[in-house]
């Protein structure tokens, strides 16, 4: 008598076992997902007044990073990272041009001081150095 060749999805031929194609299975699955709810290209309109919020809150997001609109002494506030973190330091001078030394784009003040008139250390930003 043959033998009769079943077509269940795991038979057994010998030691393999062998399963259906797996575009079967992917086919079946994607039956099962499709919905009305799916098939729209774009998500529902809003009404006027929640798009014009939506496209405002949308440019003031963007805006810090183009141009800032803060003061100088609100972006500092804001930059600070600590109670105690350092301040910037305060330029000497308005301008390009020091007036001391004439020099054009330099520093705004002088990077290193001298901590006294008789000989003393050297200091940058509080820290001091010994020559």
């Amino acid at each position: 008598m043959p033998s009769r060749i079943s077509f269940h999805p795991f038979t057994r031929f010998g030691s393999l076992a062998t399963k259906p194609a797996p575009q079967q299975r992917l086919v079946i699955a994607a039956r099962g997902m499709s919905s009305s709810n799916l098939n729209r290209p774009s998500p529902p309109p809003l009404p006027r007044e929640l798009q014009r919020e939506f496209e405002e809150l949308q440019r003031s997001a963007q805006m810090p990073l183009s141009s800032p609109t803060l003061s100088h002494g609100e972006a500092e506030a804001q930059m600070s990272l600590h109670p105690d973190a350092r301040k910037p330091l305060t330029p000497e001078f308005d301008g390009d041009v020091n007036p001391r030394t004439g020099e054009q784009g330099g520093p705004k003040r002088e990077p290193v001081g001298k901590w006294s008139d008789d000989g003393g250390d050297w200091s940058f930003k509080g820290r001091v150095s010994d020559f």
